[in-house]
């Protein structure tokens, strides 16, 4: 019994079988048994998904210390012996030739085999059986013992593990290269809907130049900001490679340095940034790129006349117990908020704010602030 217990011991330290590499420790697990019980053979059975043919894994023989795959057994030409199988119950055999259960296998398996004295063991997953393993003395017969039997059924249950653990490994394969294929499929959208939006900038800039007023120039102006903001979001997106958020910090400072370049030129605008890193999920990040678009267009348009001597703007991002405050202030002239202002856009600010579930709030003494509060993950 000591033999077996160290057996056990050292085949359950296996890195073939917390690696789930059945081949590996199927000969490992033959090979051990074979030499704790003494017996000539020893081989794994694997049912087919409907338990209608037992396939062959691995067939180990003692005496030339040869593997092989034996012929495939079927429930059309063994259909009795199937029926025993499929009780799910340890089959012990002390003269194998003269057990009822073995009479289909005599002539195939038993007598060219030279098979005197077998155990067949089932192997469970997940509480059904998905093959048999089998130990097997030959020319003389043998009496199986409590202790035997025992150890073959810790031989069964190992193997069981290493199936199992196989059978993960393989789904994780599987699910990581789906995972895979996703990311470089959200990825590939996210560089075409970059690149179709630099064509619609593109076009809108021509269209501009062919106006003949400074109103619609003004106007196709706005449009094109907005689906500037929208165009750097998929740019962050394809260029870190998280193809479902994007890092807002980072977003702020690039949006509001491209409106300084198009709206704040010869004003001298003093930017202050202070901008955590923060992740925002990318069904977020649109609206909200929108809204900081929309923003602070406003400021750079109206804040910044020539009666503003020492043009000020600013943007605060702090993340505090699972929201974003978003803080943006100006110190311009202000406007009434009881007042319809053309141009603002707030009805746009308030609305995309709805949209995820932001709430908002304006001062408008000494100038426009503006401050978001953000639900995040």
């Amino acid at each position: 019994m000591r033999n077996f217990l160290e057996t056990i011991e050292e085949l359950s330290k296996s890195s073939y079988l917390h690696k789930g590499k059945i081949k590996k420790f199927t000969k490992e697990i033959l090979i051990h048994s074979s030499e704790s019980l003494l017996c000539d053979r020893c081989n794994v059975w694997l049912f087919e998904k409907e338990q209608t043919k037992l396939l062959s894994l691995l067939s180990y023989t003692k005496s030339d210390y040869s593997f092989k795959r034996e012929v495939s057994l079927t429930n059309e030409t063994l259909p009795n012996y199937f029926k025993f199988l499929r009780k799910n119950e340890l089959i012990v055999s002390d003269n194998a030739g003269a057990e009822p259960m073995n009479s289909e296998l005599l002539n195939g398996y038993i007598i060219p085999n030279e098979i005197t004295s077998m155990i067949d063991v089932p192997l469970r997953s997940e509480g059904k059986m998905i093959g048999v393993i089998c130990f097997e003395h030959i020319k003389k017969n043998h009496s199986w013992s409590n202790d035997e039997q025992k150890f073959t059924q810790s031989m069964a249950q190992l193997l069981s593990l290493a199936l199992e653990t196989n059978k993960k490994r393989k789904y994780r394969k599987r699910l990581e290269k789906i995972i895979n294929q996703k990311v470089v499929l959200i990825a590939e959208i996210n560089h075409r809907v970059k690149n179709n939006m630099a064509v619609i900038i593109s076009l809108l800039n021509l269209q501009k130049y062919k106006t003949k007023d400074t109103y619609h120039a003004g106007l196709l102006e706005e449009v094109k900001s907005k689906v500037y903001s929208m165009s750097m979001i998929q740019e962050q997106l394809h260029s870190s490679g998280n193809v479902d958020s994007i890092n807002l910090g980072n977003y702020l400072e690039s949006l509001v340095g491209n409106l300084n370049d198009s709206y704040g030129q010869d004003k001298n605008i003093k930017i202050n940034l202070e901008v955590h890193s923060l992740g925002l999920d990318v069904s977020n990040a649109i609206p909200c790129g929108l809204i900081a678009n929309e923003i602070l267009t406003n400021s750079f348009k109206y804040a910044f006349t020539d009666k503003n001597l020492n043009p000020e703007l600013g943007i605060k991002l702090v993340k505090q117990e699972g929201f974003a405050h978003l803080d943006f202030y100006d110190n311009g002239a202000g406007f009434d908020l009881t007042t319809s202002v053309t141009g603002m856009g707030l009805e746009l600010i308030k609305d995309l704010s709805e949209q995820i579930g932001a709430s908002i709030s304006f001062k408008t003494e000494k100038g426009v602030s503006i401050g978001l509060v953000i639900p995040i993950n």
